[in-house]
């Protein structure tokens, strides 16, 4: 009888990458001037996009990874729920557009009052 096939090792990559930009955006706090509208506006727009990546991580262990681990463990059922991550997305794209609102808002102002 041939041995087992190596497990591939789907858990150390992947979640290293999210341990990464959580350390990355750590840093990132402390270095934004948040009352400069650029910096405030790509920390946003560079957190936004890592919380996208967060989702995918998330929709790629749902659809592919938990069905596997099912297969081997049938009393395994919904470990890998969304956790809030759609909400959380969809609050920053929504805090991002208001950003970018109020910045042409104050824009417009100050070049209507010879700012």
């Amino acid at each position: 009888m041939a041995p087992f096939p190596d497990e591939v090792d789907v858990f150390t990559g992947p979640h290293w990458r999210m341990k990464q930009l959580v350390g990355l955006y750590c840093e990132k706090l402390s270095k934004t001037n948040f009352s400069n509208n650029n910096d405030f506006r790509s920390f946003l727009q560079s957190l936004c996009a890592t919380f996208k990546e967060f989702k995918m991580h998330e929709q790629i262990e749902n659809e592919y990874i938990i069905g596997l681990l099912q297969q081997r463990c049938c009393t395994v059922y919904n470990v890998h729920s969304d956790n809030k991550l759609s909400e959380m997305l969809s609050l920053f794209e929504k805090g991002l557009h208001s950003v970018k609102f109020y910045l042409m808002l104050y824009m417009s102002l100050c070049i209507v009052r010879n700012c």
